[in-house]
């Protein structure tokens, strides 16, 4: 995931075990059932929506992701608002999905999730907790609907742990859910 700038996503420059902490793709999301860009968009949203990742405000905005040269902006795309299980003042799992890509009759999403906690005396009052538990949380969640299921992980091979930077619990795994109808 990347900023509007085109640099990585960094949290908010917040640190994590004195490292700056990247926020990495960790979902992608294949429908190939979709006509046209605006269903792929409207059942997913929907799918989310009702397995409790509403659009919710008090989250950062604005990002990005690639794939191959295309850059593809978030969904939802309003300031500062993003898929959430539960207000930005409790611990909550919440991501950004970005797309879709059109690609061999699929149309592709990528998504960054995290689970956070609220501090009133942080310097972004969300602090990192997981991105593992929110990435399992989310695509457990939709994976048990009607719409989509999981079909499998893809090492994307975005696992960071270097003297500077990190990817925190991040395997470097993204969970694979396709669409079923």
């Amino acid at each position: 995931m990347e900023r509007s700038s085109g640099k990585p996503a960094d949290w908010l420059g917040t640190r994590f075990q004195n490292k700056e902490l990247i926020e990495p793709i960790n979902v992608v999301i294949i429908d190939a059932f979709a006509k046209t860009r605006t269903e792929s968009i409207r059942k997913l949203m929907i799918a989310c929506q009702k397995e409790g990742y509403t659009d919710r405000e008090g989250h950062s905005s604005g990002y990005y992701a690639r794939i191959d040269t295309n850059r593809l902006s978030q969904l939802p795309d309003e300031h500062r608002r993003a898929l959430s299980d539960r207000n930005f003042l409790f611990p909550n799992n919440h991501g950004r999905i970005m797309g879709p890509e059109y690609f061999e009759g699929k149309y592709i999403f990528v998504g960054a999730f995290s689970r956070e906690a609220f501090r009133f005396f942080s310097r972004a009052h969300h602090v990192y907790q997981s991105f593992t538990i929110a990435r399992n949380d989310f695509c457990e969640k939709l994976g048990r609907g009607h719409i989509y299921r999981i079909i499998g992980e893809c090492n994307l091979e975005n696992r960071i742990n270097s003297r500077w930077i990190t990817t925190g619990d991040h395997d470097g795994e993204a969970i694979l859910l396709y669409a079923t109808r």
